[in-house]
């Protein structure tokens, strides 16, 4: 545990100092890929590291886990990226699933969430010396919906990998519907999105994931599924249908986790595989 370090990384959409940790094994650092972990609702992005720690050691892992905490960091920003305006009613549902009202504009580029992570990357190698190899990402959760809308539309320079784990919504490839359900009113970055198509990105999800109580269920949630495995499955079939309506390279694959819950510690040995 003495290798977990804490740096700050400036926001400038935020203007704050974000919280981000690191862990680096012992052993050749310029060997060691870097491995982004996005932690749940809780955001407890210490507590994913640590999950994080044994696999890192045997195979020579550095794992960067940035704290998006609620004081600075909304739903809007954390899950949805901050490409649109959410307004939230937790009268009624819990922290899990708020009733959610969805602007129909979308947000400037320049105040999305996704910039930051390659930010932290580039600072941390420069920080550790490193070499510029890229990264690979992880979420799970509602890390996943940081993780697979990230894939579709952070337009990333580094990084070369994607593992979307369990997340309860997605952004499906249904140009009838608006962003989030859809990608109807996000047309001016209809290349960035078909792009995405072409990356080494990795849809996970536990065929045990069936629990619906902490689950988003309004009536337009429950068009993705009525539960996680459901909803991860349609999403990647979304994206299949997609490439293959406009005739593009599909790279993504579907990964269905035998005996998984919805427990980020069961994720990570089907993780390691993946990367690997």
């Amino acid at each position: 545990m003495d290798n977990i370090k804490i740096f700050e990384v400036y926001d400038d959409n935020k203007k704050y100092n974000m919280n981000v940790f690191s862990y680096i094994p012992k052993g050749n650092v310029s060997d060691m890929k870097i491995v982004f972990v996005l932690s749940g609702c809780l955001r407890d992005a210490l507590n994913y590291l640590k999950n994080w720690i044994e696999v890192a050691n045997r195979n020579n892992y550095i794992i960067i886990a940035p704290e998006f905490d609620r004081e600075h960091y909304s739903i809007a920003d954390h899950e949805y990226g901050n490409l649109i305006d959410i307004e939230y009613d937790y009268s009624s549902q819990d922290i899990y699933t708020p009733y959610m009202k969805y602007s129909s504009d979308i947000n400037k580029k320049s105040e999305w969430v996704y910039d930051i992570i390659d930010k932290i990357y580039l600072e941390f190698i420069n920080k550790n010396n490193l070499k510029n190899d890229g990264y690979i990402i992880f979420g799970h959760s509602s890390g996943s919906q940081f993780v697979h809308r990230f894939l579709m539309f952070g337009d990333s320079k580094y990084c070369r990998m994607y593992m979307p784990a369990n997340a309860g919504l997605y952004t499906f490839f249904d140009e009838e519907k608006n962003y989030p359900y859809g990608i109807k009113n996000l047309k001016d970055y209809d290349n960035v999105i078909k792009e995405s198509l072409e990356k080494d990105a990795y849809i996970m999800v536990g065929d045990k994931d069936i629990t619906t109580d902490d689950l988003n269920h309004m009536s337009t949630d429950l068009e993705e599924g009525k539960t996680r495995i459901e909803r991860g499955i349609n999403f990647y079939n979304s994206a299949k249908s997609y490439a293959e309506k406009y005739n593009l390279k599909f790279n993504w694959k579907l990964i269905v986790m035998k005996n998984v819950n919805h427990d980020n510690k069961k994720v990570v040995p089907f993780a390691v595989e993946i990367i690997k």
